[in-house]
């Protein structure tokens, strides 16, 4: 296949964008990806559609919603295309690296992948969530408990000795992820501090003391500087001149915000959804730089990712292609965003409103944010706006009935919002 770009998928497991210096940060803890932003196509404003891995990355792989399948926790679904099988389908070679249990072959990631190296350990391959980190808190005594980035960078550096083109090589690094080991001193002391911190973190972090916080972050700090520097070492290893380069990463972390850290379970907050996105293009489709401030979604890379290889499908997606707006074209149809932890537990987001919706054992919780005037999300206003939770709940209602929800679910959510002003207000701002 000639002329075909070669494409480079970037994740970095919970990279917050405001801790990188084209997203505002001024400690240049990011100075090589800053260099690549400084050059190319920098999405400010984008939404993960799930706050932790498991929830995040069948959407980033498929461009279609994590829970239309319902495969979310017990591995993907034979009925969920990934890009990777299309791709190999049009003449791609394809190669993944990562080494995080839930986007492993266990949970059937490595389909449509040529060669696919995960990492995965017997306690990593363990289903069990409680024991398994159990078991990963036990080992961080002794080893790191994922596979470091220039490990990582070397089982890739030796495929590409051996390549084929054209290529998709999807590469996930895994050091930003708690218990954020630092790199630098004595081993054995990081990996016996970090454990305990992120332990203590994670489980009770209301005892944290302002000291330990301060450790946390810097011990954050230092995983993202360290990942910047295999970044670098991974793209001097391309030919930008034939490879589409994708940084991004699958959710975002608490540092304190509504007094979490870490991205525990059942939470919908900005801080696990806002994600940075910096494309770099091949030299045939260069563009001018360019910094997109309209909200875009991780739904959005698949479709982008065939958009640019030039490749024809029939795949129905709930994502849509962002070349147009590295183009400088104004063309982007979405208004609003969803992200879910399941159909029972949502968030549905407009430029301005925001709606978190759960349903638990029959009771229905509704929190609304004005995020122009509440950007930190702690002013619940759901009493005050019940036009608001109205729009919103129908979005909901719509989005649910598109990716085939159990009508056991909808029907317990009992929504009352079947009226025609609604929907005909809704139809105008083109949420219908």
């Amino acid at each position: 296949m000639k002329n075909k770009m070669n494409v480079l998928l970037i994740t970095i497991d919970s990279l917050r964008p405001d801790y990188l210096g084209c997203y505002g940060n001024s400690e240049n803890l990011t100075p090589h990806i800053d260099s690549i932003a400084e050059q190319n196509i920098v999405f400010k404003s984008v939404i993960s559609q799930g706050p932790r891995t498991a929830e995040s990355f069948p959407a980033i792989m498929s461009g279609n919603y994590g829970s239309k399948y319902l495969d979310l926790y017990d591995g993907l679904s034979e009925e969920r295309h990934l890009i990777s099988e299309t791709l190999k389908g049009n003449g791609y070679h394809t190669a993944a690296f990562n080494s995080n249990p839930y986007i492993s072959k266990y949970r059937n990631y490595n389909r449509g992948f040529d060669h696919f190296v995960d990492n995965i350990s017997e306690i990593k391959s363990i289903r069990n969530h409680w024991l398994r980190l159990k078991l990963m808190h036990l080992k961080t005594l002794f080893k790191n408990p994922y596979t470091p980035a220039d490990e990582v960078n070397e089982q890739v550096f030796s495929w590409l000795q051996n390549k084929l083109e054209p290529y998709f090589l999807w590469v996930h690094y895994m050091d930003v992820h708690g218990p954020y080991v630092p790199k630098s001193g004595w081993a054995f002391k990081n990996r016996i501090m970090s454990g305990l911190l992120w332990k203590k973190s994670t489980n009770r972090p209301e005892r944290l003391t302002e000291k330990e916080k301060k450790l946390l972050e810097h011990c954050y700090k230092e995983e993202v500087k360290y990942t910047d520097k295999r970044v670098k070492d991974l793209l001097d290893n391309i030919d930008h001149e034939s490879t589409a380069v994708i940084i991004m990463s699958d959710h975002g972390e608490f540092m304190g915000e509504h007094g979490l850290f870490g991205h525990p379970p059942f939470h919908l907050y900005d801080p696990l959804l806002k994600i940075p996105l910096i494309v770099k293009l091949p030299g045939a489709l260069k563009t001018e730089k360019r910094s997109v401030r309209r909200t875009v979604k991780s739904l959005d890379i698949v479709p982008t990712i065939l958009d640019l290889a030039d490749i024809k499908h029939d795949q129905a997606m709930d994502g849509e292609s962002l070349l147009p707006l590295m183009r400088g074209k104004d063309i982007y149809k979405c208004k609003y965003f969803i992200s879910e932890i399941w159909v029972d537990h949502l968030s549905v987001r407009t430029d301005r409103w925001k709606l978190i919706y759960r349903i638990q054992n029959g009771k229905k919780t509704m929190k609304v944010f004005d995020l122009e005037n509440d950007p930190g999300e702690n002013v619940n206003v759901a009493k005050d706006r019940p036009d608001i939770v109205s729009e919103m709940e129908h979005i909901i209602k719509e989005h649910l009935k598109n990716i085939n929800a159990p009508s056991k679910d909808l029907d317990s959510m009992n929504f009352e919002t079947d009226n025609e002003e609604i929907k005909a207000k809704l139809k105008k701002l083109g949420y219908m």
